[in-house]
Parts: structure tokens; C-alpha cells; sequence
């Protein structure tokens, strides 16, 4: 049964299984496609927005339509480093998370003072207004012609050369890491006396602070951690397509996120991971019918939501887990 457990998708365990670390090192010599290789590295990144979204949204009850304004400030701050001042991704990256989680405490100090549909329209007016100082603060972004050039990082090991991450195979790796230290802290911060927070303020948010659970603290944890990493996907964003512009902050972002968390299975650690990487290839592999490839992709999405209210990882322990112990159990009968 302990093999079972570590089978649930609302635990961090199943990440940890030496196979899963296995099949991801092996995934970029088993013959892939550059194109293939290039949405598993997108992939990766949007597994970091969705999974760090999911900490505010499905852990924190917060619908925050901001991420993507913390996605596009990372993206920037990168880029406008290595732009000025030739700083490499290995300084823009941590910066960008830092800048993003800097942005999170400052404007959660208003924004989570409110709730409902209020927490919503002012998250949403954040995003605005960091497009339109995208847009318009030419001297700095550029405005609409965006920043080019970005260059991805080099880096020399001691006795194994230099690499150079422009490789889609070593920037896959770079990636993956990134992917795997977010869901590893979400993960924590989920199964810790801070997560335990905020799922009781999710539930009923008065009877959880009248247990001296502090409402305001939980949430502004669960949004700067959730900043810091959206502005590490933007980081690795910028140096992976070498080009930033104020689209980054459009709200289509917004929508594939929330998508990917909902669709996934808010609330849970493998929930964000399923969805971003089945609504990364979906739409992609679907190009094949052409002007119909949004309309199969509503479709998808809208039979995903009624035959799984919580989430494709409901699929496991729906489905998938009892047929499994049944399997097992046959074979300790025989």
C-alpha cells in the first residue's frame, strides 16, 4: 500500500521516483523532433506558471488574473539586464524572480486586502497597466518592437567543456531543472503548516482566522512565491526565444494558465503538470485540421470539464488507481 500512496497526484512523491527522473533525461535522445523538443521545453515552462498559479488559485482560493504581469516582468527584467548591461540569464534569473516577488508585495499589500470579484477586476487591471507602461515607456522597452537578441547562456564546467544553452537539448535540461525545483517548493510549501493555512482559509476563510490562522499572511506568501517562479518562467521565456514585447501580457496568457491549472486539477501538485503539458502539444498537434483547431480544442476542453469536474488527475483515482490495487491485489491472491 505505501507504493500506492506514493501513486496520489496530491502528493509530491510521485515526482520523485527515480523512474519519472530517468524517462525525462532520456526524452531528448530518443530521437524527438526539434519541433517536439521545443514544446517540451515550453512545456516546462508553463508547468512552473501553472503550478506556482495553482498555489494561489488552488490552494489559496485567490483567482488571480495577475500572473501574467509577473510572467511578462520577469521576462523583462532578464532582458532589459542583458540588454543594458550584458548581465548572462545566470544574474537575469534570479533577478527576475526577485523583481517579481518585489511587485507581488507591493501591490498584494492593497490587492489582498479585498476578495471576490474585487481581488479579480483589480489582479486584472494590474496586468493592464503593466502593458501599457510596456507599450508606452519606449525609452526602456521599446514599446511594441520589443527587445531582440537575447542571448542564452554559456557555461564552462572544468573538465567537460562548455555548453551552451542556444541547444535546445541543454536548454531542455535548464528547463526541467527550473520545472523541478518549483513543483519540489510548491510541494513543501503544500504539505507545511502554510499550506495547511491556506486550504482552511480556502474552505471558510472566517473560521480559519478565528483559530489565529492570519488570512492576509497566508495569502501574501502564496502570492509572492507564486510571483517569484512566474517570473522565473519569464526569465527562462526571454532567453529561450531571445525576443520580449508587450504581448506577454495579454490576457490569452492569463487563460492558458488558469486553463492548464483547472483542466490539470487545481489543488493538487501532478494536476498543473498534466495540464500544461496536455494544452502545450493539444493545440499544437491539432494544426493538422486547420481552421478547425480551435473549435476541437473547445471541444476538448469542454468534455475534460464535464467528464472531470476536479481535473484530468481525477482520471487516476477515478479509474486508473482502483483497476491497479485490483491488479496488485490479484497478484498477492495468486
Amino acid at each position: 500500500m505505501a507504493f500506492s500512496r506514493n501513486l496520489d497526484p496530491r502528493t509530491g512523491l510521485f515526482l520523485r521516483w527515480p523512474v519519472l527522473a530517468a524517462v525525462l533525461v532520456a526524452l531528448p535522445f530518443i530521437g524527438l523532433t526539434g519541433y517536439e523538443l521545443h514544446l517540451l521545453i515550453v512545456s516546462a515552462i508553463f508547468v512552473i506558471l501553472s503550478s506556482s498559479l495553482s498555489l494561489i488559485m488552488g490552494y489559496g482560493g485567490l483567482l488571480s488574473l495577475a500572473h501574467a504581469a509577473f510572467f511578462g516582468i520577469g521576462a523583462y527584467t532578464s532582458a532589459l539586464l542583458f540588454m543594458n548591461f550584458k548581465f548572462s540569464m545566470w544574474v537575469g534569473l534570479p533577478a527576475a524572480g526577485i523583481v517579481s516577488a518585489i511587485a507581488a508585495i507591493c501591490v498584494g499589500s492593497l490587492f489582498l486586502k479585498v476578495r471576490g470579484h474585487r481581488f479579480v477586476i483589480t489582479s486584472l487591471a494590474f496586468v493592464e497597466i503593466m502593458r501599457l507602461i510596456a507599450v508606452n515607456a519606449v525609452d526602456l522597452t521599446r514599446g511594441q518592437m520589443g527587445l531582440p537578441g537575447i542571448a542564452a547562456p554559456v557555461i564552462t564546467i572544468p573538465g567537460v567543456g562548455t555548453i551552451d544553452f542556444a541547444s535546445k537539448t541543454a536548454f531542455y535540461f535548464l528547463a526541467v531543472g527550473g520545472a523541478a525545483i518549483c513543483v519540489w517548493t510548491v510541494a513543501r510549501i503544500v504539505h507545511s503548516p502554510i499550506g495547511w493555512g491556506l486550504l482552511a482559509l480556502r474552505e471558510n476563510e472566517n473560521l480559519g482566522e478565528s483559530v489565529g490562522v492570519s488570512a492576509f499572511r497566508h495569502a501574501m506568501i502564496a502570492f509572492v512565491v507564486g510571483a517569484f517562479f512566474a517570473g522565473i518562467a519569464g526569465s527562462l521565456y526571454a532567453h529561450y526565444t531571445g525576443f520580449v514585447s508587450p504581448d506577454l501580457f495579454f490576457f490569452s496568457y492569463t487563460v492558458t494558465m488558469l486553463v492548464m491549472v483547472v483542466i490539470g486539477g487545481k489543488a493538487t501538485i501532478l494536476g498543473p503538470i498534466v495540464g500544461a503539458i496536455a494544452f502545450t502539444f493539444l493545440p499544437e498537434y491539432l494544426r493538422v485540421v486547420a481552421q478547425y483547431r480551435l473549435v476541437l480544442v473547445g471541444v476538448v476542453l469542454l468534455a475534460t470539464v464535464l467528464a472531470f469536474p476536479n481535473g484530468i488527475v481525477e482520471l487516476w483515482s477515478r479509474w486508473l488507481r482502483p483497476a491497479f490495487l485490483r491488479l496488485r491485489s490479484r497478484d498477492h491472491a495468486a
